[in-house]
């Protein structure tokens, strides 16, 4: 599914609330830019190594 095609998805699940152009265009605006996000994180996870651990309080000892 496209960007615009996701975006037209989204729009139809608020079907029956009534916005303003101005909100309808800054929600599409929100969506657009979280996809980005979303992306860019997918991006810097694949490329990044993830450590874990378990940690502890500053002083304490297990």
């Amino acid at each position: 599914m496209n960007d615009q095609d996701e975006l037209a998805h989204r729009l139809t699940l608020l079907q029956g609330v009534e916005f303003s152009p101005a909100d309808l265009e800054a929600i599409g605006h929100e969506i657009v830019d979280n996809l980005r996000v979303v992306a860019e994180l997918e991006e810097f996870a694949k490329d990044t190594a993830w450590i874990s651990h378990q940690a502890q309080p500053a002083g304490k000892r297990a």
